[in-house]
């Protein structure tokens, strides 16, 4: 094999630990790797693309899933661990709620035979290694050509060389919970274990850059709640909330598959998220009365339902009309804007039809009665308009909270500077009671 100097790697530190040689062709690439396989090398020798990057040399490769709990570690942190042990480890301490997430993930997919995806895993060689720790070498074919930083390789990990994990701590700690748990069965462990995953290898020997790729790659963004119930339909009630919005057309127009949060901005041309079809469908799911019944049961008219709203809540029908316009005279942001907003268009608003739909089963009310009297309800937060209060911090407080509807007047929160409307779980039920007791006293239903 050959030594010859690699231009590119000239100004990249590469641990000590790591020796990095060219091939002259890709026969000698492939030569030297059935050479270490046939001659008995007791290491283990993978194919993949190194590359340069963040000014570091790292290879990426697939590994069983048996071969990369093999090859690799997790050095985890304690909890309440202070700064200086906490810089002693590579990863933060286990969090129980997240390592439950990814087991029931793995159970309910790779185990069963199921499609899945995880993340690749990111893994170190040099942080933390003793002189005489063994030496990693990876041959490189088309090293030694200028302007080059990516290259087909190999990596030869002989025994006794054991990666570190930098990203994927509890993916990699569930996947061993799971292989070595007696009470799993047998065939959901195999299932397991026929799978394979991509892996990246920093060689990197400083703790602190290896503590920072970590933090590095928990930055992407998080997927919006909304994006993640339209695409998640593993989950019974995302499944739900993207059929009842596919099968209504108005929800289908009016609602936002990618908001990250459960109110939309007073600009946006839609009407609800999809996080707030999911709030509906689930408390439906979590109040019926049939608890026996799946969430498709639970709300299986619910397409009925909200035909019955569009048809009967003014604000709604009016929408409707225009569902179809490109640039409608009548539009969502101006119902927000109107008299402090409209209840109606928020996810609280969500919530509070989605104990309508439950009364109207408990209690044999047809929809479009139902739809009916909730049109004669005045969504509207305030009975003046926004301009219409006073500038001054000091008079402003007060002038909203004498104009907030009686109805609505438990969901605002004001102070100097303005004001938002709450929407927790329990602000929309005692919303509903006094609807409840608005539209059904005849009934002597409790007011709020």
């Amino acid at each position: 094999m050959s030594k010859t100097i690699i231009p590119a790697l000239t100004d990249i530190n590469i641990p000590p630990h790591v020796q990095v040689v060219n091939a002259a062709n890709i026969d000698e690439l492939f030569t030297e790797a059935g050479k270490r396989s046939m001659m008995g090398y007791a290491g283990n020798v993978f194919f993949g693309t190194a590359f340069i990057q963040g000014t570091r040399l790292q290879f990426t490769t697939a590994m069983p899933v048996a071969k990369m709990m093999e090859v690799s570690k997790t050095d985890r942190s304690k909890k309440k661990a202070s700064v200086t042990e906490a810089m002693e480890h590579s990863n933060r301490p286990q969090e129980p709620a997240h390592a439950r997430a990814v087991r029931d993930y793995l159970l309910n997919t790779a185990c069963i035979g199921d499609k899945f995806i995880l993340p690749a895993f990111t893994f170190n060689y040099g942080v933390g290694l003793e002189p005489e720790s063994p030496v990693a070498t990876l041959i490189l074919f088309g090293a030694s050509t200028e302007g080059t930083n990516t290259w087909p390789g190999v990596l030869c990990l002989p025994p006794g060389a054991v990666l570190d994990t930098t990203d994927g701590a509890h993916r990699r700690s569930q996947i061993e919970e799971i292989l070595n748990n007696p009470q799993v069965e047998a065939g959901k462990q195999d299932a397991l274990r026929h799978n394979a995953v991509d892996v990246k290898i920093v060689f990197e020997d400083n703790r602190s850059d290896s503590h920072q790729d970590f933090a590095d790659c928990g930055k992407a963004k998080a997927i919006a709640r909304s994006l993640i119930t339209t695409f998640d339909v593993r989950d019974e009630r995302n499944k739900r909330s993207r059929e009842l919005v596919g099968k209504v057309p108005f929800l289908k127009a009016y609602v936002d598959a990618t908001a990250s949060n459960v109110n939309l901005s007073s600009k946006s041309r839609k009407i609800w998220s999809m996080s707030a079809v999911r709030m509906f469908v689930a408390h439906v799911a979590e109040h019926h009365l049939d608890k026996d019944y799946t969430v498709e049961q639970k709300t299986l008219d619910a397409e009925e339902f909200f035909a019955a709203l569009v048809r009967h809540l003014p604000q709604l029908a009016a929408l409707d009309k225009v569902k179809n316009e490109k640039d409608p005279d009548v539009t969502a942001g101006q119902f927000r804007e109107k008299r402090g907003g409209d209840i109606a268009l928020r996810g609280v608003g969500m919530a509070i039809f989605a104990r309508a739909f439950l009364y109207c089963h408990e209690h044999d009310v047809d929809f479009d009665k139902m739809a009916t009297l909730l049109g004669t309800i005045d969504w509207h937060l305030l009975n003046v308009e926004r301009d219409e209060l006073p500038k001054e911090s000091t008079l402003y407080a007060g002038a909203v909270q004498r104009a907030v509807l009686p109805t609505w007047a438990h969901l605002l929160a004001v102070s100097e500077a303005g004001y938002r409307i709450r929407s927790s779980s329990e602000d929309a039920e005692r919303a509903w009671q006094k609807i409840r007791a608005q539209l059904f006293e005849h009934k002597h239903e409790e007011a709020a």
